[in-house]
């Protein structure tokens, strides 16, 4: 079996990344109808509204990772460790992983900023809020906003680097190269997170969070300048949302 040096002669088709989308897409409808209806029949029915988009954030990021981490390992058995689970030098992940979450937050809060600034200025229109930071502004109270920042700051980097830079970068990186490679998976990134306003910036990040990986070769230090890069964005909004600002 190759080590994760060699990863590159380790491939999966077109065909495992198009099923794992297309099954997370399936059974994130499937099973978030029978949470809610388990919610509506032990609850209030004004609960699910609540943490609606919280339940199926959540299904849908563990499907995503799951089903990914099945295939890899069921079909192609591969380990956790040659797919990018190692911690061979934990200080230089450690170190690009701070390092990278505080670049990519700065570039994106920087563009995200200028972005909405021309936008509005040129053609006098409010981009809209990205979903999650919605859901974290309308928050009832502060369990809530807890919920939501764990899904944020914890799941969603672990769940979304398994799928991108563990399943979907080393792909693009067989078919077209390291360089485009990262080029396409930077931008099947960004077009993932549903929003015109933000696919500029969030192309960058997972531009960023590839080179990362390549530097380390660890989705550890990913998950980690993902999570810090999160945080920062959370810490920032709570203190909107708390303080009314």
């Amino acid at each position: 079996m190759a080590n994760i040096i060699q990863r590159d002669k380790i491939t999966w088709r077109l065909t495992d990344i198009i099923a794992v989308l297309f099954l997370t897409f399936v059974f994130t409808s499937v099973i978030f109808l029978l949470v809610e209806w388990m919610i509506n029949c032990l609850f209030s029915s004004n609960l699910i509204l609540l943490i609606r988009p919280l339940i199926s954030n959540l299904i849908q990021a563990l499907l995503l990772a799951g089903l990914t981490l099945l295939i890899i390992k069921i079909r192609y058995k591969v380990s956790l460790k040659e797919f990018g689970f190692n911690l061979n030098n934990s200080k230089e992940i450690i170190k690009y992983g701070v390092i990278g979450g505080i670049l990519i937050c700065s570039i994106i809060t920087f563009l995200n900023n200028l972005i909405h600034i021309l936008i509005d200025n040129f053609f006098g229109i409010q981009a809209p809020t990205q979903q999650v930071i919605q859901s974290l502004l309308s928050s009832q109270n502060q369990l809530l906003f807890f919920l939501h920042s764990i899904l944020i700051i914890i799941v969603a980097p672990l769940t979304e680097e398994i799928f991108f830079r563990g399943f979907i970068y080393p792909y693009c990186k067989v078919k077209l190269g390291k360089a485009k490679g990262i080029f396409l998976s930077g931008l099947i990134f960004g077009l993932a997170h549903s929003s015109i306003w933000l696919l500029v910036p969030t192309f960058l990040g997972g531009v960023i969070l590839a080179l990362i990986y390549e530097r380390t070769k660890s989705l550890y230090s990913c998950i980690i300048a993902h999570s810090i890069w999160n945080m920062i964005i959370v810490f920032l909004i709570y203190t909107i949302w708390k303080f009314s600002i």
